[in-house]
């Protein structure tokens, strides 16, 4: 146990020291230039298009129709289910049916009218381009010579450069 508590101060001692032997690495070089690389996108959207359009629909004149197509039918279903235990619902059946049908009836001997819908539909995209920035083309001197690189970003009047030690200079 006593060995674990030696080995990890050792351990996080000899990371520490590489760590500030890279940083000691990197020197401060002098940006004299920054400029912008971009790069052009497509944008879809996607394009609605709306239109009124007329319908024309057949309405009855009048609720008279339905109304005696009921009763007509109640009075037929009733007729048809007596002597029956679910009289009730021979007449109630009888009254929907006759009701629809009259209803039918009425439109077929009403008017015509003449409504407006919009409907909406997807047509396609609209397709636009913009130039976004793409990154940066950085020119920087260092030691008396100057050099290039295209960076994500723009690093200011000053950038930090990595000089490996084991180049002669």
């Amino acid at each position: 146990m006593k060995s674990l508590f030696i080995v990890v101060p050792v351990l996080l001692l000899t990371a520490c020291s590489n760590h500030n032997y890279a940083r000691k690495n990197y020197v401060q070089a002098t940006v004299t230039s920054a400029v912008p690389v971009y790069k052009t996108v497509e944008i879809r959207k996607p394009k609605e298009v709306c239109e009124e359009r007329q319908v024309v629909k057949r309405e009855a004149d009048s609720a008279a129709p339905t109304i005696v197509g009921a009763i007509i039918g109640g009075a037929l279903g009733n007729a048809v289910s007596r002597g029956r235990s679910n009289k009730n619902v021979g007449m109630v059946a009888g009254a929907v049916i006759g009701g629809a049908i009259g209803n039918d009836v009425g439109k077929q001997n009403g008017s015509e009218v003449v409504h407006l819908e919009t409907v909406c539909y997807r047509a396609g995209d609209e397709i636009s381009y913009e130039s976004v920035v793409d990154g940066y083309q950085v020119t920087y001197q260092l030691n008396g010579r100057e050099y290039t690189v295209v960076m994500d970003r723009d690093p200011g009047p000053q950038m930090p450069v990595y000089v490996d030690p084991s180049i002669n200079r």
